[in-house]
């Protein structure tokens, strides 16, 4: 029961509306129920069952500025074409030369970390497509650096080789709802079959990607590079 002012936070609630009407599959609806019981937590699905539009029903029910966190600089632009669909309001993008923070912003992860000083309090709502990259030893800390307390974290595998999905979910909350491939094959996503087929290389090309490999490695050895 002590009065405080939160000088810190420096959002607001925010009011978004939809410009046009989203029917959610069914089991969008279950990963919608499952982390909305926290509003924090991983979602795991399969690419291509609608992982951005499921975030964009859940920006416009948590209602906080946001900041999308993606790996790719094509991917923030299509994240950009389909929150431009969606919502009637500017969207901000930084990476790629561009710094232009809106109350939904879309950043590369890198660029997300360059500006962590400058945006760490100004959203309320963290999305982190394909949050595996996320517990990497510089990437981690535009999560630790936010005090955004909703958060969302996005990927078709969010294991990781070396185990740290476990810091992961302490980042982002712990995995709320999964979903495989093989469960919407033929339903949401199109029926597939994946066929193995080995070829020889011909003698030429082979002597090429000898060379060419011969030179990487020399690459990584040189630069101390260890995977």
């Amino acid at each position: 029961n002590i009065i405080f002012e939160d000088y810190a936070r420096k959002y607001s609630v925010e009011h978004f509306s939809l410009k046009k009407k989203i029917s959610p599959r069914s089991f969008q609806k279950k990963a919608i129920k499952a982390w909305i019981k926290k509003k924090r937590g991983v979602v795991s699905l399969p690419t291509g069952s609608g992982k951005t539009i499921l975030s964009v029903m859940l920006i416009e029910k948590i209602g906080r500025p946001t900041l999308i966190h993606v790996p790719t600089i094509d991917l923030m632009r299509q994240w950009k074409d389909v929150l431009s669909e969606y919502f009637n309001l500017p969207i901000g993008l930084l990476g790629g030369g561009i710094n232009d923070i809106r109350t939904i912003t879309v950043a590369t992860y890198d660029s997300a970390l360059i500006h962590v000083e400058d945006k760490g309090n100004r959203f309320g709502f963290l999305v982190f497509d394909e949050c595996h990259h996320l517990p990497s030893e510089q990437i981690k800390f535009t999560a630790l650096s936010s005090i955004a307390p909703f958060r969302l974290g996005l990927s078709a595998t969010p294991e990781r080789n070396d185990g740290k999905e476990s810091f992961l979910y302490e980042l982002c909350g712990p995995l709320c709802y999964e979903i495989h491939i093989d469960e919407l094959s033929g339903n949401t996503l199109a029926p597939y079959e994946v066929k193995t087929i080995e070829v020889e290389m011909l003698s030429e090309d082979r002597e090429k990607y000898e060379s060419a490999r011969e030179y990487y490695i020399e690459f990584l050895r040189k630069s101390r590079i260890n995977f």
